[in-house]
């Protein structure tokens, strides 16, 4: 019965965000009067949106299924923060940052966030409504409220300022950067420095401190999910998946900016940092941030009816 519960549950968030993410697209270029650049095939386009549409509502309907024992506004505030700054918000300041290199303009970054926006607030609050409707269990008000956040500084401090930094880094170089074509594409030469030149190069451009403000963001998200989750056996490494794969999806959709190939080297590149980058927040979320929801257990609520 639950099997098909979730499958219910699953087909519908599809729907959804199929849906309100066409309609997004729509008034995201409305609102800042942009449209992308025309190009490539519609109908493979369209087939591969729909293929990540399928594949990230599967793994958002897994998000919302497995936080079902939650209840609260607390609850969907989070899961909406997580899914929006994950999928969208973190992502396009990447375009912003490198719009000239992939020559995107900021309206256009904004139309994609607009459609993001709007996609988001539609599947978290539709999962959040069915699942709550579906569960029998009883559940528990979601609350972040930190009884001891002190030991939790350093480590936000370690991950924000050289852990994330050296991840994005590191993966960027040894796995992106090896492509020859990518190169080209981002620099006009195929020239290959070293890793140490590009490091100091992203001090000197700024890149090392700009992931410095997107990992601050990024572990704030998490927080939230982590500890929805962490009841659950290897809850790290489902923060990783949700952390790696629902951004990376992404870029399987073809669009004007980007060539599916140097796209693709991105899909490897981010997947796996991102996976790493998760497991790392969980892990450090659950040993140093003192939650009180950790520790107080709650009186559970009335059952609802199936």
């Amino acid at each position: 019965m639950k099997i098909l519960k979730f499958l219910l549950l699953w087909l519908v968030i599809t729907i959804v965000m199929l849906v309100t993410w066409s309609i997004g697209f729509v008034l995201g270029n409305m609102i800042t009067n942009t449209s992308p650049p025309s190009g490539g095939d519609p109908a493979l386009a369209f087939y591969f949106f729909t293929g990540v549409c399928v594949f990230n509502s599967l793994l958002l309907s897994m998000l919302f299924w497995l936080t079902r024992t939650y209840s609260g506004i607390s609850k969907t505030i989070g899961l909406f923060v997580f899914c929006f700054v994950i999928q969208f918000f973190l992502m396009q300041m990447e375009s912003f940052f490198f719009g000239d290199g992939i020559g995107i303009q900021n309206p256009q970054v904004a139309s994609i966030i607009i459609a993001g926006f709007i996609m988001c607030t539609a599947t978290v609050l539709s999962g959040v409504a069915i699942v709550s409707k579906m569960s029998r269990e009883p559940r528990q008000q979601f609350t972040l409220a930190v009884n001891e956040w002190r030991p939790f500084v350093l480590p936000f401090v370690l991950l924000t300022c050289i852990v994330y930094p050296l991840i994005y880094l590191t993966f960027g170089y040894y796995i992106a950067w090896q492509n020859e074509n990518l190169r080209i594409f981002y620099t006009k030469s195929s020239e290959m420095t070293s890793f140490f030149h590009q490091g100091a190069g992203s001090f000197a451009d700024g890149l090392y401190f700009f992931q410095i403000l997107r990992a601050v963001i990024w572990v704030i998200a998490t927080i939230p999910l982590v500890i929805m989750l962490r009841h659950l056996k290897g809850y790290y490494l489902l923060v990783g998946l949700f952390t790696s794969l629902l951004p990376a999806a992404q870029l399987f959709i073809p669009n004007p900016y980007m060539p599916q190939e140097i796209a693709m080297i991105h899909f490897i590149e981010t997947a796996s940092s991102n996976f790493v980058w998760g497991v790392l927040i969980a892990l450090a979320v659950n040993k140093y941030l003192r939650i009180e929801q950790a520790s107080v257990v709650h009186s559970p609520m009335r059952n609802t009816t199936a």
